[in-house]
């Protein structure tokens, strides 16, 4: 039902290359050809009754905690600067790559501290670091707050 919800918010438009089911429950995969907010406002905009998360991803790399703490350096570098605070959210599905929530989280705040002298604000952060695990594949981004869409 999840996918019918998004294709029809999408109007089914031409710019939506592919929306798949995951391997994991309640999560669907879209590849876009289109700004990726403007799929967010659409979505945000429509009447949906499953859809309760919208996440961008920005990038893709695989599973692994070196890489994944490169991608996001990376990302970071044109964006956070000092005294700018961030948050970081993960999700995790599957523990085959990666063991602990808590123990990723932390490794990503201490890179971001040490290398940008951020600071973690969990309540009204500048920032939010969203990483999300899925399998062998995790989706990053870092996005200003207002960027996230969450209908309850």
């Amino acid at each position: 039902m999840g996918i019918e919800e998004i294709d029809m918010a999408l109007q089914n438009d031409e710019k939506v290359l592919n929306i798949k089911e995951s391997n994991f429950s309640n999560v669907i995969l879209i590849d876009l050809a289109m700004e990726p907010l403007d799929a967010v406002k659409l979505l945000e905009d429509a009447q949906t009754t499953v859809i309760s998360k919208v996440v961008l991803i920005e990038d893709v790399v695989r599973t692994r905690l070196d890489i994944i703490l490169e991608k996001i350096i990376d990302l970071a570098t044109n964006r956070i600067v000092p005294e700018d605070s961030f948050k970081v959210i993960c999700d995790l599905r599957g523990r085959k790559y990666i063991k602990s929530r808590e123990e990723l989280i932390e490794k990503i705040s201490e890179e971001l501290i040490e290398k940008f002298d951020a600071k973690t604000n969990g309540s009204d952060a500048d920032w939010v670091v969203q990483v999300e695990i899925v399998g062998e594949n995790t989706g990053i981004s870092i996005l200003n707050p207002e960027m996230i869409l969450k209908k309850l």
